[in-house]
């Protein structure tokens, strides 16, 4: 079995709440205690709400594939993004048969060389930021455009970004999973991932 990206977590909760409750404090203990209420729950629904509820899909975009079965968890639908940063654990994988697969593409690759640095003041090219700023910017993704025309797209950045030649090995371990009439790459593409 072949897996990409990262699953939901309990992370977006507790760092919301672990934020939330320390900025409450710090007002509560020196200010007041309404206030200190008042400022935890602004700063919970900023992170949680703001920032989390839409940045799930770029940083956890779990898929994986197996021989005749792709399963990926499907968080572009806002409740299903809701139940999976409320209860992680409850949100299930759909199935793709592989058989349901018309066509395979590669998007995003070969990427340009990236100019994040020289537009963005960032701490380090390998820093967080960096990473998230990259994976937003330049996405790599394999489209599969089903048999009934439906449209799925299964992320690679978060992958490619942490590690580059792990991904494209896995990936040219995917794509040969398929028949190749179904894979339509770009020369580009086929070049750069050496199929």
């Amino acid at each position: 079995m072949l897996k990409f990206g990262k699953k939901v977590t309990s992370r977006p909760m507790l760092i919301s709440l672990s934020l939330a409750l320390i900025v409450g404090l710090l007002f509560g203990l020196n200010i007041s205690k309404k206030l200190g209420l008042q400022m935890g729950i602004i700063i919970f629904i900023m992170l949680f709400i703001g920032h989390y509820f839409f940045i799930l899909p770029t940083i956890f975009n779990y898929w994986d594939s197996e021989q005749n079965f792709i399963r990926y968890s499907d968080i572009k639908n806002w409740k299903n993004r809701l139940i999976a940063m409320f209860f992680p654990k409850h949100l299930a994988l759909r199935d793709i048969p592989k058989n349901q697969i018309k066509t395979v593409l590669i998007l995003g690759l070969p990427q340009p060389k990236s100019n994040l640095s020289s537009k963005l003041v960032v701490s380090e090219e390998s820093g967080f930021m960096y990473n998230l700023l990259l994976m937003l910017n330049e996405p790599v993704k394999v489209r599969l455009i089903l048999v009934n025309n439906k449209t799925v797209d299964l992320d690679l950045s978060r992958d490619y970004v942490h590690n580059a030649q792990k991904t494209i090995g896995k990936l040219r371990l995917f794509l040969k999973g398929f028949n190749p009439s179904v894979v339509q790459l770009s020369e580009e593409t086929k070049k750069f991932i050496s199929i």
